[in-house]
């Protein structure tokens, strides 16, 4: 009996280490009507650009709510900027549109209060030909066509991409660590049980 306990609390702790590591997706708790196609997105929106994120820093408005202001460097723009970095503002709601540092993201942003800002109520998503997951962005680069093209530094991009590889590396070592505490716990138990036969 406290074997088969023992064994769940161990498997238990791999799952939540595992949960830590795996990234999780998106939960769209907010209820919007989504423009179906690139194009009435672009007629909707202020601006249509793809931008890779440089930095996330937080954000207050006049009216104390709480944005996160979101510095992109921008590769392509089809309407509304006409510059290589830009900020792009999310409100802190259920419609909140999640971005990490050093990844790509087709965006879609409106205008409010003299600002760009964006949330999960669109098209906007990340360009990772990768992930089936954002599929929808990548064919809307495909519909879109050819826009301004920006430089982007390569030094730019490589830091942002450092430092997004370098969470990810401490999150496994921290994995790494609990997953030996569980196996020396075991180990331990299994030990005293073997004693107490005897």
């Amino acid at each position: 009996m406290r074997r088969s306990v023992m064994m769940s609390v161990v498997l238990l702790l791999i799952l939540v280490s595992v949960n830590l590591y795996v990234p999780s997706g998106k939960a769209l708790a907010c209820d919007c009507s989504i423009p179906a196609a690139a194009d009435l997105a672009t007629e909707e929106a202020a601006a249509v650009l793809t931008g890779t994120v440089l930095g996330i820093e937080k954000f207050k408005d006049g009216r104390n709510e709480a944005y996160d202001a979101v510095t992109l460097a921008v590769d392509e723009s089809w309407k509304g900027v006409n510059e290589p970095e830009i900020v792009i503002y999310t409100s802190w709601s259920s419609c909140q549109f999640d971005f990490e540092k050093g990844k790509r993201y087709l965006l879609y942003p409106y205008e409010h209060d003299g600002r760009y800002e964006v949330a999960n109520c669109g098209r906007s998503g990340e360009v990772d030909p990768e992930n089936p997951e954002n599929a929808r962005a990548v064919a809307d680069l495909r519909q879109l066509g050819a826009g301004t093209q920006y430089e982007v530094p390569p030094e730019v991009l490589t830091q942002a991409n450092e430092e997004t590889g370098n969470n990810r590396g401490w999150i496994g070592v921290l994995t790494g660590i609990v997953l030996l505490a569980a196996a020396f716990g075991v180990w331990q138990w299994r030990k005293r049980g073997k004693r107490a036969r005897e």
